[in-house]
């Protein structure tokens, strides 16, 4: 979900408490802040040796660990803390917006939003699952080029049996 579609349901929502579904059937707490709002720049190369560049907004939910029962953002708060950080400088409406998010039963992990659904007067944003990808293989448009795009051509990799370690120069990543 692009950062503009998440703050124009909001826009429409005001009103709603806004809870964040981590992984299905399990929700942030209601007493969670909204503690960062980071433009992310990424410059990066892939093991094909081809530079990648995009942008991310990501957004941290935080529990306190002392409960906060009279603590619940709205649709409404959630804008005016958009706000408060748009006065120093804007946020990357075109970009992804991610949330990071820990408890103590869920490590730290950045979500994507996956979809959002109105349901008994509550506005909730389901996260969804990220992942990991090889961007020299997914250009790849052909078996045999699929078969050598990542990390180059496959090697024989000696290894030492008795600590189950690489040898060196036996070509292991």
């Amino acid at each position: 979900m692009k950062t503009t579609e998440f703050l124009n349901v909001l826009k429409e929502n005001t009103d709603l408490p806004v809870y964040f579904e981590y992984q299905p059937g399990d929700f942030v707490r209601t007493d969670y802040h909204l503690t960062e709002i980071k433009n992310v720049d990424f410059d990066t190369v892939d093991c094909g040796g081809v530079q990648n560049k995009w942008q991310e907004v990501h957004v941290q939910i935080w529990e306190n660990v002392t409960p906060e029962p009279n603590h619940q953002l709205t649709g409404a708060k959630v804008l005016s803390i958009f706000e408060v950080v748009n006065k120093v400088r804007e946020t990357l409406n075109d970009a992804e917006i991610l949330f990071e998010y820990q408890n103590q039963n869920f490590h730290k992990a950045t979500l994507p939003v996956s979809g959002y659904e109105l349901r008994e007067n509550l506005l909730i944003f389901r996260l969804g699952e990220g992942f990991t990808t090889c961007k020299a293989k997914d250009r790849a448009t052909t078996e045999e080029e699929k078969a050598q795009a990542c990390c180059g051509s496959p090697v024989e990799v000696e290894v030492k049996t008795e600590s189950n370690q690489c040898s060196p120069n036996s070509g292991c990543c």
